[in-house]
């Protein structure tokens, strides 16, 4: 069975990203490497229209299995953004460590 979607196979490297919940993606993200952290980033934000009109056209029923891994990619892709986009693949200064923010 395929990880994702058929027409979004060349993300399937990213598989690894797919995770659950919250505390597994920010887990994730601070153990990967800037490398890491952007090729995955240029791969998401390379399909994201793509994704998302897929997505979106299946709001109707359950997501498939694959279709689910598909969603769960672009929650990673939540949590990196900022680290790419504002802060260039570092912590900021000021910043406590995510890992203390705990939902209640």
């Amino acid at each position: 069975m395929p990880g994702l979607p058929a027409e979004f196979a060349s993300l399937e490297p990213y598989l690894g990203w797919a995770l659950e919940t919250e505390r597994e993606r920010v887990d994730r993200k601070l153990a990967s490497s800037a490398d890491e952290i952007q090729s995955f980033y240029d791969a998401m934000m390379g399909r994201i229209d793509e994704v998302l009109d897929h997505l979106d056209g299946n709001r109707d029923g359950e997501m498939s299995a694959p279709d689910r891994r598909l969603h769960l990619l672009v929650l990673s892709l939540v949590e990196v953004h900022t680290f790419v986009e504002l802060y260039g693949l570092r912590q900021p200064p000021t910043a406590c460590d995510q890992r203390r923010f705990v939902r209640i």
